[in-house]
């Protein structure tokens, strides 16, 4: 073979490496023209712009991008809203959507993975509808104590649970794909995320990344994936080092506080006098916060008939998430909440800068320590009491 066709072959072999890396994107939006359309990478924790096309006045539209790797992407409409993709290199995609329906209601052709995807955001809609659904019908309901609120918060407790189990469901049915780590990292409309990362959920994100490390091992998002989990599990140490650190910290003279319980009852903290109070600052979306409560609730059953007691103040400043977290948790103790976060007073009266936080007040009413849990907790139980 001559020189010039040893270079043509070259410039072939070259030519056919840059068709399987690219992708093709076609769709159509109704009721949306001479609009642009946004193409973004969706890393886990960024975006990266990628290209852009304004629509036809047809709504029609076609981006061509090239790719070496399997990768999360989004489209971004004028109005913000997002339509989410899993796209691979060799990919030629469709979409049919509307204005009014972007990024909820969609259909995609060309890309399993993009399909499921959608089935995710489907069903985390659906999950999102009925939670906005019972929220608007508390609100409708005056009293806090009666049998339809307790109704409304069994059924939005249920809701959470069915979501969470359909996640944690896909997610290890396909945890050797990369749309798990999409399932991984879905919010609810008010950033609280369906599967957490803390404790026993990390075990999922561990599960998908060990398998993505053998399916993907030089996809970014398993990259990404991996170093999210190092970082959740650096801060978790650091956080139970800084609570190591903080306590044995003594503050003294009592700090009040009267803040309305969930019959709208204002209780004081100095009407405790002569009890040993821990007060609590913690939040309904907080995983962490959520997991110390539980852990309190036996040394509650334990001390609280020798005078001791917890003040639980939730930074939430929504009714319905705080009352549903007591309730699930079947949290004992006396429950107060300004809903009013982030402009909570209760919080800058005491500095407060982490979830939990906990204070110590002796019967006098001196805060004698601050985060404190299990055996601490309770040999500064049986000193005081």
């Amino acid at each position: 073979m001559n020189s010039r066709n040893i270079l043509i072959a070259l410039l072939a072999l070259g030519t056919l490496g840059c068709q399987k890396n690219n992708i093709s994107i076609e769709g159509r939006i109704e009721n949306q023209s001479q609009q642009t359309i946004y193409l973004e990478k969706l890393d886990v924790n960024r975006t990266l712009l990628v290209d852009s096309v304004k629509l036809k006045p047809n709504g029609s539209f076609a981006l061509r991008i090239q790719a070496e790797q399997a990768e999360l992407y989004i489209l971004r409409n004028s109005q913000g809203k997002v339509l989410n993709l899993l796209l691979s290199p060799g990919d030629h995609i469709s979409i049919e959507t509307d204005s009014a329906s972007f990024g909820d209601r969609y259909t995609v052709s060309g890309s399993p993975e993009s399909e499921n995807i959608r089935k995710l955001v489907e069903q985390l809609n659906r999950t999102r509808f009925e939670m906005d659904s019972l929220r608007k019908a508390a609100e409708l309901i005056e009293d806090a104590g009666s049998p339809e609120m307790d109704l409304i918060r069994s059924a939005y407790i249920q809701t959470i649970i069915r979501q969470k189990r359909f996640s944690i469901r896909y997610i290890i049915a396909h945890q050797g794909e990369l749309s798990s780590v999409y399932a991984l990292y879905q919010k609810y409309t008010d950033g609280s995320p369906v599967v957490s990362g803390q404790e026993g959920d990390l075990q999922y994100f561990k599960a998908v990344a060990d398998s993505l490390e053998v399916t993907h091992p030089d996809s970014p998002l398993t990259l990404s994936l991996r170093a999210d989990i190092t970082r959740r599990e650096q801060e978790a140490t650091q956080l139970a080092h800084l609570n190591e650190l903080m306590e044995m910290a003594e503050v003294k003279g009592l700090l009040d506080l009267s803040i309305p319980d969930r019959e709208g009852e204002n209780i004081a903290l100095s009407s405790l006098s002569g009890k040993v109070v821990l007060v609590v600052f913690w939040a309904s979306g907080n995983d962490n916060s959520i997991r110390s409560l539980l852990s309190l609730k036996s040394i509650y059953e334990s001390y609280k008939s020798r005078g001791f007691e917890i003040y639980a103040v939730s930074l939430d400043n929504n009714k319905l998430d705080w009352m549903s977290a007591i309730d699930f948790n079947e949290f004992p103790w006396l429950n107060v909440c300004e809903l009013s976060y982030p402009n909570s007073k209760a919080s800058v009266l005491y500095n407060v800068t982490a979830l939990p936080s906990t204070f110590l007040i002796n019967r006098e009413g001196d805060i004698m320590a601050r985060n404190l849990y299990g055996k601490q907790l309770q040999t500064w139980l049986d000193n005081l009491l």
